[in-house]
């Protein structure tokens, strides 16, 4: 038997999953959620013991494209980051910011807000925005000890979280704890040692989470998407701040532009998982 059709296709939108993820401002799951995969990937994982036999192949295909992905886009921050750094900053800064307006939209219900809304948005405003005055965002140096893997471990976490529940973004998260670039660098290195932990975190986060994310997408929409949309807002200052400090005068023109740019590719991502006629063939 040969490769069939839908199964090349399943693996280029894992490639496309993968490649979103690793964007700052840019969630994977909207990716998923545009090209039909999302709803039956949830579903195998929700039932990982049962549907381990029945759907195995769109699983490994799913997984491998959105592996090839991240290592593809991989390679493409390397090179961004080592020579258009506060260039690429500023683009994430257009990524990030091209979300609020969706995620806005994800919060909205009919009945009025209630305490429990208001506080879930504090709560996720303040866990971001702390960061300006704990002087973190600076990239955290990597070594091969036990708290550089327990790091790796929480990266694999956070990144399994953000294929999971569509708005939220690991990459920016990352970005504001320092863990983003050095991320880049384990996986252009193939630093096995380092990624394994990572792939651990990957599978224990996309495991363990895949059932209370879609508990609290359900029993409590609008008080998780209020705290997704407060973290995406104290991110925002995060990375402006970080943006800045390497600005000068002669860049602001092209800074202003890259950040137009990021806010064009994010808003098409958007657009792109409203479109959700595009199913793949099962």
């Amino acid at each position: 038997m040969g490769v069939s059709l839908a199964s090349i296709k399943q693996f280029i939108v894992g490639i496309l999953v993968g490649i979103a993820s690793m964007l700052p401002g840019v969630s994977g799951a909207v990716v998923a959620v545009c090209f039909g995969v999302y709803e039956r990937l949830i579903a195998d994982l929700a039932d990982i013991s049962h549907k381990l036999r029945s759907d195995l192949p769109f699983i490994l295909i799913l997984g491998f494209g959105i592996l090839a992905g991240m290592m593809i886009i991989a390679f493409g921050l390397k090179y961004a980051s080592d020579n258009y750094e506060t260039l690429l900053m500023f683009f994430f800064v257009g990524l990030i910011a091209g979300q609020i307006p969706q995620l806005y939209t994800l919060t909205s219900a009919p009945e009025p807000l209630n305490i429990t809304n208001i506080l879930a948005f504090i709560i996720g405003l303040v866990i971001m925005g702390s960061f300006l005055f704990l002087g973190t965002g600076n990239d955290q140096t990597l070594s091969h000890d036990l708290s550089t893997v327990i790091y790796m471990l929480i990266i694999g976490i956070i990144l399994a979280i953000s294929k999971i529940a569509p708005g939220i973004s690991g990459s920016t998260i990352l970005l504001v704890l320092g863990l983003y670039y050095p991320l880049i660098n384990v996986m252009t290195s193939f630093d096995m040692a380092l990624l394994i932990p990572v792939g651990i975190g990957l599978i224990v986060g996309i495991l363990g989470f895949s059932k209370v994310m879609n508990h609290v997408l359900n029993c409590y929409r609008r008080s998780t998407y209020l705290m997704i949309f407060g973290l995406t807002i104290g991110s925002l200052f995060v990375v402006i701040s970080l943006a800045v400090n390497d600005l000068t005068t002669t860049d602001i023109v092209a800074d202003i532009i890259i950040t137009i740019i990021g806010v064009i590719v994010s808003l098409a991502f958007v657009k792109l998982g409203e479109h959700n006629s595009c199913t793949l063939p099962t």
